[in-house]
C-alpha cells in the first residue's frame, strides 16, 4: 500500500499543487494544502476504495482546502469590501475556466468513445440523442425491433461510461449532462 500510495503522490503533486496555487495564489500554502490532503487520504486509506479512478476525488479535495483556506484567512484577516469583491469574483472565473475546461475535456472523450461504437450502435445512439428519436422511431426508421434498439443504446452508454471510468471522467452529473 505504501508503494502505490508513493506513486500517487509522485503522479498527482506537482499538479494539485498548480491547481491549488490558483486559488490560494501562494506556492508554500498550495503546498501545504496538498500535503494535508494527501495525509488525511493516508489516514482515511481503509475508508477509500482505490478501485475508483482517483483523480476527481485528489482535486475536489483540494479544491475544497483552498476554499476552507480562502473562507479563513478571509475571516481573520477582515479584508476591505473591495478586496473582498474582487476576491470572489477571481474564485468565481478560475471555478468557471476549471469547469469549462472540464466539460470540454470530457465531451472530447465522448466524442471518442461514440467514434469507437460498432456503426450500427453507433447510429442508433446518434439517432436517440442527437435527433432525440425514440425507441419506436428509431425502430421503424431502421426496420428493427424497439428491443434491439434499447439493447443498443445500453450497450452505447455502458461503453461511453467505462471510456470514462478509466479516464477519471466520470462525475455522474458531467455524464448526464452531456448525454441528455
Amino acid at each position: 500500500m505504501y508503494a502505490f500510495f508513493r506513486q500517487l503522490y509522485q503522479k498527482y503533486y506537482e499538479s494539485l499543487v498548480a491547481y491549488a496555487y490558483h486559488y490560494v495564489n501562494n506556492w508554500e500554502i498550495s503546498e501545504d494544502i496538498v500535503q494535508e490532503v494527501f495525509l488525511i487520504l493516508w489516514t482515511k486509506r481503509e475508508d477509500v476504495d482505490f478501485t475508483e479512478p482517483i483523480k476527481p476525488y485528489l482535486y475536489k479535495a483540494v479544491y475544497n482546502k483552498s476554499m476552507n483556506h480562502i473562507s479563513s484567512t478571509y475571516t481573520q484577516t477582515r479584508v476591505g469590501m473591495d478586496s473582498t469583491d474582487e476576491m470572489i469574483n477571481r474564485i468565481i472565473v478560475e471555478c468557471n475556466q476549471y469547469d469549462t475546461l472540464l466539460a470540454k475535456e470530457t465531451a472530447k472523450e465522448i466524442e471518442t468513445a461514440i467514434n469507437g461504437l460498432s456503426p450500427q450502435c453507433k447510429k442508433i445512439f446518434l439517432l436517440s440523442r442527437e435527433q432525440h428519436l425514440k425507441n419506436k422511431e428509431i425502430a421503424t426508421l431502421l426496420e428493427i425491433s424497439e428491443k434491439a434498439v434499447e439493447k443498443q443504446i445500453t450497450k452505447a452508454l455502458g461503453e461511453i461510461r467505462n471510456h470514462l471510468k478509466q479516464l477519471g471522467l466520470l462525475p455522474a452529473w458531467l455524464f448526464l449532462f452531456f448525454l441528455k
